[in-house]
């Protein structure tokens, strides 16, 4: 898209198709049985993954120093969800083995 002369990402439509993907990865996953609660944090995943990229797009973007504060958000929210789906999976181990008798 070229506004005055200068060529600008249609991030919005970008973030729309995302959003559609992510949208229908997550309803693909639904059908594997997934541990209560990895649906929500797969999509804080794919979302933040989304906006990291879109983000860095952006001409208006809200800056901390050299870094834009929505990919900050973004990695520090992927990093959480990613060690919550570990922390979970191993404390589920812990307690299926704590059960067996």
């Amino acid at each position: 898209m070229t506004i005055d002369g200068v060529m600008y990402h249609p991030t919005f439509l970008y973030e729309s198709s995302w959003n559609l993907t992510v949208f229908i990865l997550l309803l693909i996953l639904r059908r594997y049985n997934p541990l209560r609660g990895e649906v929500f944090l797969s999509y804080a995943i794919l979302y933040s993954i989304g906006r990291f990229v879109i983000e860095g797009m952006r001409m208006d973007s809200l800056y901390m120093g050299e870094i834009r504060v929505a990919q900050l958000v973004s990695m520090l929210l992927i990093a959480g969800a990613i060690a919550l789906i570990i922390y979970r999976r191993k404390m589920g181990q812990e307690n299926y083995k704590d059960q067996s008798v």
